[in-house]
């Protein structure tokens, strides 16, 4: 019986770590995604020409949804981990 929840305690703190890791993982990305994005648009910004203007803003949007969804994502997760 000990043997048993021994090996089930083991497999609690791996999935555990696994899932630490997952969200470590992903919010690294978020971050390297967040910052190509605002290089970009702070590039295209300093040209001042208005085809560029117009791109700034589409990835002034796509930066916004990237947020959203990395916030929707850090809420689940927390969620998750505090059950």
């Amino acid at each position: 019986m000990s043997l048993i929840k021994s090996v089930l305690k083991s497999l609690e703190l791996y999935l555990t770590l696994k899932n630490k890791k997952f969200y470590y993982d992903l919010h690294k990305e978020h971050k390297k995604t967040e910052a190509e994005l605002i290089n970009e648009i702070e590039k295209l910004r300093s040209t001042g020409s208005s085809n560029d203007a117009d791109r700034a803003d589409i990835l002034r949007r796509q930066l916004e949804n990237e947020y959203q969804e990395f916030k929707h994502l850090s809420a689940f997760y927390s969620k998750v981990g505090e059950k």
